[in-house]
C-alpha cells in the first residue's frame, strides 16, 4: 500500500479552486466592464456568427461625420441572439472607431456565472480536502497498520456510459486480531470488476479510539 499522490489534489485544486472560477470572472468581468469616455450609439447588427459557445458581432453605425463605419462588438452579445438588422445600443470610441462595446444587459447571466464560480471553489476546496485526508488515513495506515483479509459485503457500480468507463465502490467487512468485527468502504481502481464475497487484503489501525482501514490493491 502506498500514498496517493500529491499530483491529484494539487491538479484538482489547480481546476476546481483556480482555473475555472478565474476563468468565469474573467468572462463577467469583460462583459460587464465598458472603458470610460464612449458615446453610447445606436447601432445596427451587420453580421452574426456563432462559433461553438461564442459569437462575433459586428454592427454598422454612422460617426460624427455621417460616415458609416462598420465595427466588431469586443464584449459580445451576451446571452442574447440577434439577427442582422437589429438595433443595438454600444459604446464608440474615437480613438479606435472599429472597436465598440455593447451596453451591458440587465439579465441572470452575470449572476449565474458568478454563482458557477463560488460554486466551482466550493467543490474544488471539499474535494482537495477530502483528497488530503483520505492521503493522511493512507500515511497512518502505512506507518502503524496490522495486515488481515476483508470479505467484500456490497458492491456498487458507477459509470458503464459510452466511453467504458466503470468503477467499484464496496462494502468490507474485516476481524481484527482481537476478534472483533470491523466494516470499511473502498474504491476500486478503474474497470476492475469486484463481486460480493471476494477476499482482498485489509490494513487497518486505530486512531482515537477509531478504527481505520484500507484495502490493499
Amino acid at each position: 500500500m502506498k500514498k496517493d499522490s500529491l499530483a491529484g489534489p494539487i491538479i484538482v485544486g489547480l481546476i476546481l479552486i483556480v482555473l475555472l472560477p478565474g476563468a468565469l470572472l474573467f468572462m463577467v468581468l469583460n462583459a460587464m466592464t465598458v472603458p470610460d469616455g464612449g458615446v453610447l450609439t445606436d447601432c445596427v447588427v451587420s453580421d452574426y456568427v456563432i462559433v461553438g459557445r461564442t459569437s462575433d458581432v459586428n454592427v454598422d453605425y454612422v460617426n460624427a461625420e455621417g460616415k458609416t463605419i462598420n465595427a466588431r462588438i469586443s464584449n459580445g452579445i451576451g446571452s442574447r441572439s440577434v439577427s442582422v438588422g437589429e438595433h443595438v445600443q454600444c459604446y464608440v470610441y474615437e480613438d479606435n472607431p472599429f472597436e465598440v462595446y455593447r451596453e451591458p444587459d440587465d439579465d441572470l447571466l452575470p449572476i449565474l456565472m458568478f454563482l458557477g464560480a463560488a460554486a466551482s471553489l466550493i467543490a474544488g476546496i471539499i474535494i482537495v480536502i477530502k483528497m488530503l485526508l483520505k492521503r493522511g488515513v493512507q500515511g497512518y495506515l502505512i506507518k502503524n497498520g496490522t495486515h488481515g483479509q476483508c470479505t467484500i459485503t456490497n458492491v456498487a457500480v458507477k459509470g458503464g456510459g459510452r466511453d467504458g468507463f466503470t468503477q467499484c465502490v464496496c462494502d468490507y467487512s474485516f476481524t481484527d486480531n482481537y476478534g472483533q468485527m470491523h466494516t470499511g468502504k473502498h474504491t476500486f481502481l478503474p474497470n476492475k470488476r469486484i463481486s460480493i464475497g471476494n477476499y482482498f487484503p485489509v490494513i487497518y489501525a486505530e486512531k482515537n479510539g477509531k478504527m481505520l482501514s484500507d484495502i490493499i490493491e
